[in-house]
């Protein structure tokens, strides 16, 4: 299965029957991991939206009248340690649906994680990034136009002062975009490995140059391996948990509504 078809554009629903759906764009990544399905995305592409707000679609090219996945929380990763501290790995979100969710849900096209299909990227390999532009995407009722696109760079290795970030870099001839804005959460494929080696987490076009700064699989796995034991703020505090009800309103641990504009 193709990477790719396990993206899906950052979409929120919102109060306005004449503007159903909005977005400051952003990417999430559909996966299975350890038999469960989940979602990857960032904790900044939410903005001001509220979190139970956000509706991702069974299929990437959803058809009028598709049905949002049921998602009954977010967990973001808690007081990271040693060289973790104060970096961007915090930003990564694991999207957690219901527990009851049909395996069929998306239809296969999530992308399988386990030891065998993910591996830290080394220097010089060739990396294709599959995400939603927010420059090709419009939303104009009824009609919705997703702006994906794919992008060939090449790893630069660590080099920043946050070592769970690595640099992709490319030099484009005549790129058809001005602005990169969406490509956050993008997935990150090691085309040289056939592996997948990490997540956008931020980026920018100087010209004809891109680059991207993305989080290691190595802290993405990590995250996903405290969810998948449940080990939440209630149970060891190695990650935040944000749950949120069926009808979209976001709980604390005590059962109590809380009104959220942000985590």
């Amino acid at each position: 299965m193709d990477f790719g078809e396990a993206i899906r554009p950052i979409f929120f629903q919102t109060d306005y029957e004449d503007f159903l759906y909005a977005t400051y764009g952003g990417t999430a990544f559909v996966v299975k991991f350890r038999d469960r399905l989940y979602a990857l995305t960032c904790g900044h592409v939410f903005g001001d939206f509220r979190h139970g707000a956000l509706f991702i679609t069974d299929e990437k090219h959803a058809k009028k009248g598709a049905k949002p996945a049921p998602i009954t929380g977010l967990c973001f990763p808690s007081a990271p340690r040693g060289d973790a501290e104060a970096t961007d790995v915090t930003d990564i979100c694991v999207i957690e649906f219901d527990a009851e969710i049909a395996p069929d849900f998306f239809k296969g096209s999530e992308f399988v994680i386990n030891e065998s299909s993910v591996a830290t990227a080394a220097p010089g390999h060739e990396l294709l990034v599959a995400g939603v532009l927010k420059e090709k995407t419009r939303i104009d009722p009824p009609d919705i136009t997703i702006g994906y696109c794919r992008l060939q760079l090449r790893d630069a290795g660590v080099v920043s002062s946050d070592p769970t970030l690595r640099l992709a870099v490319a030099l484009f001839a005549e790129p058809a975009f001005s602005s990169i804005t969406g490509i956050s959460s993008a997935p990150v494929f090691d085309q040289t490995a056939q592996k997948l080696c990490g997540m956008v987490v931020r980026g920018g076009m100087n010209g004809t140059v891109c680059s991207l700064w993305y989080v290691d699989i190595f802290d993405i796995v990590q995250l996903l391996e405290d969810v998948s034991r449940g080990a939440t703020n209630h149970d060891g505090r190695s990650c935040i948990y944000v749950p949120i009800t069926q009808d979209g309103k976001v709980v604390d641990s005590q059962g109590y509504v809380l009104d959220l504009e942000d985590k």
